[in-house]
């Protein structure tokens, strides 16, 4: 029998009285009681085994926060425990910098606004010059000297000009020319095709070139048959003027897209600059 156990009753045949026996749910003093053994479930105790001599260590969990008898916890810490590695983050709500006043961010951002008042002027500059280009060369070719038929102008003329003869009349006519003077070896030669000119509201055709070998003084007159209401003239070739007319067209489409050019980059420019800017003040640099 174990010396855990308690002795008998003396008579094992003596009845026992009610009131000898133990509380309900405790054995009774002589029943055998069983070794203390730890549950299948709890893990062994951490560490060394006790030396002899030594009470041997509580079995289960040791509380939180303390550590295990017999050595020290693992590495790892206590099963579910999370480690955190580096200083903790600040708590609360994030810090966001202060709002940036407008008026420190450079450069200014009316320099955008020079930049398409500039791209306007140029637009503008390149109308005007054309709309001047084309009325030049209008002014340019129009008859300076007129005479009716039947009679005659003495002009003064020079090749490089090409010098034409010009008609305005409200019908159909014939007509008659002649040149005079120089070295006498000027013409006069039927263009091809028909060319109006339009000034101040009068028309102009186009009949005669007049060909002459150098720069002078020269006569011209004309008749008609019939005479009537009819007007001749003595000015310049369309195609002697073609230089104003692309000069023109070149102000009209250069300038204005130069301008427009320069406008979107001075705009993108600024935009840029002043988006680095703003984020440099607002880090305080």
């Amino acid at each position: 029998m174990s010396d855990d156990s308690y002795p008998p009753p003396e008579d094992a045949t003596r009845r026992v009285s009610r009131d000898d026996l133990p509380p309900h749910g405790q054995p009774p003093p002589w029943a055998a009681q069983p070794h203390h053994q730890p549950p299948y479930s709890q893990p062994p105790p951490y560490g060394q085994p006790p030396s002899e001599g030594q009470p041997p260590p509580p079995y289960g969990q040791p509380p939180y926060g303390q550590a295990p008898p017999g050595g020290p916890p693992p590495p790892h810490g206590p099963y579910g425990a999370q480690q955190h590695y580096g200083a903790p983050g600040p708590y609360g709500a994030p810090q966001f910098s202060a709002p940036v006043d407008g008026r420190q961010v450079r450069p200014r951002a009316w320099w955008i606004a020079v930049g398409w008042v500039v791209a306007v002027i140029c637009v503008a500059v390149g109308v005007v010059g054309f709309v001047n280009g084309v009325l030049g060369t209008v002014d340019a070719v129009a008859p300076a000297r007129t005479f009716a038929s039947g009679e005659s102008v003495s002009v003064v003329l020079d090749p490089a000009d090409k010098p034409a003869l010009y008609l305005q009349t409200g019908k159909d006519v014939q007509y008659r020319c002649e040149i005079k003077g120089g070295s006498g070896q000027g013409r006069l030669v039927a263009v091809p095709g028909s060319q109006t000119l339009t000034v101040n509201g009068r028309s102009w055709y186009l009949i005669l070139a007049v060909t002459i070998p150098s720069k002078g003084e020269y006569e011209i007159g004309c008749t008609t048959p019939d005479g009537g209401d009819t007007t001749f003239g003595v000015g310049r070739e369309v195609a002697s003027t073609v230089g104003g007319l692309v000069g023109g067209t070149v102000m009209l489409v250069a300038l204005p897209v130069a301008g427009v050019i320069f406008a979107i980059i001075v705009t993108v420019v600024v935009l840029v600059r002043r988006n680095r800017h703003r984020r440099r003040l607002a880090m305080g640099r």
